[in-house]
C-alpha cells in the first residue's frame, strides 16, 4: 500500500502490456489498485516464487469488486536504504 501511495513502483516489461497491466498504461491509477488490494479476501490472495528468480516472492490478488474479478500480480525489490519498490507484473480484469 505504501508503495502505491508513495509512487514507489514500476512495471515489469512484458508482451501485451496494454491488456495485462492497466496500471502501466494509465487505464487505472495507483489509488484504484490500492482499493482493489484492500478488497481482497484471504482466499483471494496467494504467493508463489517468481519464474525468473525463485528467491523472489510474487503476491497475487484476485478480488471481486462490483461483480468484476481482478487479477493483480506484484513483487518487491530492495532499493537503496530500507525502501522496497513494488514491481507490478499484472493489473487487469480476470479473463483478459
Amino acid at each position: 500500500m505504501a508503495a502505491l501511495r508513495d509512487g514507489n513502483f514500476e512495471h515489469q516489461a512484458r508482451e501485451a502490456l496494454a491488456e495485462k497491466n492497466l496500471l502501466a498504461v494509465g487505464d487505472v491509477d495507483a489509488n484504484e489498485v490500492a482499493a482493489l488490494v484492500l478488497k481482497t479476501r484471504s482466499e483471494d490472495y496467494g504467493e508463489s516464487p517468481h519464474h525468473w528468480d525463485q528467491s523472489v516472492v510474487v503476491h497475487t490478488f484476485t478480488p471481486t469488486v462490483r461483480e468484476q474479478r481482478w487479477y493483480i500480480k506484484v513483487y518487491f525489490v530492495e532499493t537503496d536504504g530500507d525502501d522496497r519498490k513494488a514491481v507490478f507484473i499484472s493489473v487487469h480484469r480476470a479473463g483478459n
